[in-house]
């Protein structure tokens, strides 16, 4: 049987590049390194030959577009169902699929226990990123820290617009060099965003790591890219500098745990009080994190020691309670894929 790959359609004209660095975890099991492209979107108007699909990744952006189409074979998991979509996936149709097709492996708490209340089998499986290093680790290292789509709060009241004149006055030579690699551009907004995100991270960063850092965006124009090809292979490039880096700050999962994965020193920024959307991702996911802690205006992390600062020289290890997590996802992929 043909095997079949995951690739994505937004209408907004951006995109979220976590959503192809899932499918490259993916990939790698696949026998055919050539596959069939499905977008997620459309898997119920796929009308091609019969096809193995990994269905990992969060699952959809329009409800309506679902279930796949009985030309496709999934492999449930790593399979995360948003609360936007809940309503639509109550449907006896919707239902009937997963039952057809359980059980189902759930890369988050959340799925699982909404997919239990529908009378679905089902288990926890993680993230199929975790699985990342079978192909993208390295073992050479070099000195990047890199900050991924590192989200803060931003300046509200009076205090804290006298709080950023302050900076800018006190800070302008550092906050200009950070501007420069943060945000690239030059003007009033841009001078805001990198003020708010000095005064929120130089908490725990010293300053000449918020200034030498590499700043990523996971989400961007849609027209940055001529094809599918040329944004797998951007998702390929963002995997193999991370593998290499010093640590990783990032509030993207899809940064944070391929990350862990590539056994890169990784900080997952947590926003507390998240939109239901993001947040119902988070349950059997963040907990494999070191944490940077956001809830109020007060930044902190549990590695540091009081008054302590993450420096370009720090050190520190992840946890490692993920291996056994990743070692069971890949064993069922692999098995999905032989048989």
């Amino acid at each position: 049987m043909k095997e079949a790959l995951l690739k994505y359609d937004f209408t907004d004209n951006g995109l979220n590049i976590g959503d192809y660095i899932q499918s490259l975890a993916a990939k790698q099991f696949l026998i055919d390194q050539d596959p069939i492209l499905i977008s997620r979107e459309a898997l119920n108007k796929y009308d091609g030959e019969q096809v193995k699909l990994i269905m990992n990744g969060w699952f959809l952006m329009n409800g309506e577009n679902f279930p796949p189409c009985e030309k496709i074979t999934p492999l449930l998991v790593s399979h995360h169902i948003n609360t936007s979509v809940h309503s639509h996936f109550r449907k006896e149709e919707v239902v009937n699929f997963y039952k057809k097709n359980e059980p189902v492996g759930c890369r988050d708490y959340f799925t699982l226990e909404f997919l239990e209340s529908l009378g679905v089998k089902c288990y926890y499986t993680g993230c199929l990123t975790l699985t990342l290093s079978e192909k993208y680790s390295s073992n050479e290292k070099n000195d990047t820290v890199y900050f991924v789509d590192p989200r803060y709060k931003k300046a509200r009241g009076l205090i804290d617009q006298l709080n950023r004149l302050y900076l800018l006055i006190t800070k302008f030579s550092t906050i200009s060099a950070i501007r420069s690699r943060y945000i690239r551009s030059n003007n009033k907004k841009s001078w805001r965003k990198t003020i708010d995100f000095y005064r929120t991270f130089s908490q725990i960063f010293d300053d000449e790591v918020l200034k030498n850092a590499i700043y990523v965006k996971h989400y961007m124009p849609a027209n940055k890219f001529k094809n599918d090809a040329e944004i797998f292979a951007y998702g390929e490039e963002l995997l193999r500098k991370y593998a290499s880096a010093k640590y990783v700050v990032t509030s993207r999962i899809h940064c944070a745990l391929p990350s862990l994965s590539l056994g890169t020193p990784t900080l997952y920024i947590d926003i507390p009080n998240d939109h239901s959307v993001s947040s119902c991702r988070l349950n059997g996911i963040k907990e494999f994190f070191h944490i940077i802690d956001t809830n109020g205006k007060k930044i902190s992390c549990n590695l540091l020691k009081p008054g302590e600062k993450f420096s370009l020289n720090s050190v520190f290890k992840n946890k490692d309670d993920f291996f056994v997590v990743k070692e069971k996802i890949k064993k069922t992929v692999i098995d999905f894929i032989k048989n």
